[in-house]
């Protein structure tokens, strides 16, 4: 996974400080992925060591203190605990309840077997783990590391000469990298997760529960059906002979505001340290919560259920137990807690399905045309008379564009009377549009004399091809 990935303002960069002036806070929506390395856990837990201080050992009692009242318990001497109050009767009797407790085994309930009895058919908290946990699923990444990389490293310590020394096959090697949730939503093994969980991966395998037995996991090597950057969805697909235990799909657009949901994800601070198949309860804080990626506007639900690094790609559930979203992210931030993020899953559909059929989104219009964005520098460098709107460079020529009056040195100022800077301005624009619908754009261009003159051009929108 690429640490420079963008999307959302999704940053993988360290949590940024408060400036001080007119906007003191300033805000990172981070992935709720996690990244081993460089990157590891970037918005994920931090254990507050300096809390928690520990006394003791093998060899002792161990005594966990909380905050800054810590006792040092090899002062005491014996003598301090004899007047407890507590009398020999008293010790063996509590010794023998401790003793004679008894514990309740609870044994595994198949997914298919969990029987809802809240409230108008919904599933108690412990009900909807036992009815879905099972279909989340841990996504171990494994991206490529090239040793010559690495190559002054082992000149420096080992005497490498060449990199050009190392063997074809030894170049590349996948490492395990990072980690991040899936729901399986079909019976034959296709996943949904989010795009920056699969992004750069060389090899994705992924972890099941076994469905009788709680201790017992199997892995799959899977392969990456389709995924789709701009919405931040991908699917990917396993396979055996086995039928999988799939989730049901919900409706998001039912959802209110303060009902209850649950995630279920695999958080951690590292590869090693990793709490796989955690729910965290809490409520719809909001929807539509409008977010932009490269000029497409997603609709965020907002939760205050806990959102932690490899929660990305898990599910969002309703207590019905349907997959109402996709967790994604979350605001950090030292003035905010508690606001994570979930792709909405009637927004995810479409997509979905377009991966499936496709591999990509085929619906999405596209205006089949590269551009340079303009400034001042790049003005002078094109020799365009004009600082600001996009270039066109290229059209490509099975676009409908390309039958258009629009011409190679054009700048696009304006698309449907709205000014345009950038490609997100244009992409914005478009995205509510479709493939063969009809837009006007405006551009600037020279005449016989180097003079600018503005031009409405009327362009069909072209379906996307990747």
């Amino acid at each position: 996974m690429d640490n420079n990935y963008n999307y959302n303002n999704i940053q993988y960069t360290e949590k940024p400080k408060a400036r001080k002036g007119k906007l003191s806070t300033v805000i990172a929506l981070v992935a709720a992925v996690a990244i081993i390395g460089g990157g590891a856990g970037f918005g994920g837990a931090f254990l507050a060591s300096s809390s928690i201080g520990v006394i003791g050992g093998a060899d002792g009692p161990t005594t966990i203190i909380t905050g800054d009242d810590k006792e040092d318990s090899s002062e005491k001497d014996e003598g301090d605990y004899k007047d407890s109050g507590a009398s020999d009767g008293d010790v063996a009797g509590a010794l023998n309840a401790i003793n004679s407790a008894e514990s309740i085994v609870t044994n595994k309930i198949h997914p298919n077997d969990v029987v809802a009895t809240g409230v108008n058919g919904q599933y108690t908290t412990t009900e909807l783990y036992e009815a879905v946990n099972d279909t989340i699923v841990l996504i171990k990444v494994y991206t490529t590391v090239n040793h010559n990389d690495y190559y002054s490293y082992y000149d420096y310590y080992f005497g490498y000469s060449d990199p050009d020394d190392y063997k074809e096959e030894e170049e590349k090697e996948p490492v395990f990298s990072g980690y991040g949730s899936g729901v399986v939503f079909t019976e034959d093994g296709y996943i949904l997760t989010n795009a920056h969980v699969v992004d750069g991966a060389e090899k994705l395998v992924v972890v099941v529960n076994d469905y009788n037995d709680a201790g017992t996991t199997y892995e799959y090597e899977a392969n990456i059906v389709g995924s789709d950057a701009s919405t931040d969805i991908a699917v990917v697909k396993i396979s055996r002979d086995e039928p999988f235990v799939a989730a049901k799909i919900g409706d998001s657009d039912s959802l209110k505001v303060g009902q209850d949901v649950c995630a279920i994800g695999n958080p951690g601070v590292t590869g090693d340290v990793m709490f796989e198949h955690t729910l965290t309860k809490g409520i719809i804080s909001g929807l539509n919560r409008v977010s932009l990626s490269e000029g497409y506007s997603l609709s965020l639900i907002q939760t205050d259920t806990a959102i932690n690094s490899g929660n990305s790609g898990g599910g969002l559930f309703d207590m019905y137990g349907n997959v109402v979203g996709v967790v994604n992210s979350k605001i950090v931030t030292d003035t905010y807690e508690g606001i994570g993020f979930a792709l909405t899953i009637n927004e995810a559909k479409p997509i979905m399905q377009d991966l499936l059929n496709y591999g990509y989104v085929k619906s999405r219009p596209v205006l089949g045309i590269v551009t340079v964005e303009l400034n001042e520098y790049r003005a002078e460098l094109y020799g365009v008379k004009i600082a600001r709107g996009l270039l066109v460079s290229d059209i490509r020529d099975d676009a409908a564009a390309a039958k258009s009056d629009l011409r190679i040195s054009d700048v696009i100022t304006k698309i449907n009377g709205t000014n345009v800077e950038t490609v997100a301005d244009v992409q914005t624009i478009i995205s509510k549009f479709k493939a063969g619908d009809t837009i006007t754009a405006t551009v600037a261009r020279a005449d016989g004399n180097g003079e600018l003159k503005s031009i409405d051009i009327e362009i069909v929108l072209s379906e996307s091809s990747q």
